[in-house]
């Protein structure tokens, strides 16, 4: 488990609701690379890529930028292999 601690009850609702929105993803992404819908991939990588940091997880950014090259190269294990990894990630993470 990884703890965030956020202190602010705005900010935990607002941490809540990005991390809602990365599950939303992972279903998506699990279905645009089913579909070979790279562009889909792509552009949700590219979202990633700009927002994680910005609530403090990097690694979401960092998966972003690799999925956002995956869908460039076409490369749907390796974009499984990322989803499942973000899943992964997603589901460890506790706002406390």
């Amino acid at each position: 488990m990884i703890t965030v601690d956020i202190a602010d009850p705005f900010a935990r609702k607002l941490m809540a609701r990005y991390l809602s929105h990365r599950q939303e993803d992972i279903r998506n992404l699990r279905d645009a690379v089913a579909a070979a819908d790279f562009e889909a991939v792509r552009l949700s990588g590219h979202n990633m890529h700009g927002s994680g940091s910005a609530y403090g997880l990097d690694w979401i950014s960092e998966l972003g930028k690799a999925l956002e090259t995956a869908a460039i190269d076409h490369d749907p294990d390796e974009a499984s292999r990322l989803i499942t990894a973000l899943e992964s990630y997603v589901r460890a993470l506790h706002i406390a």
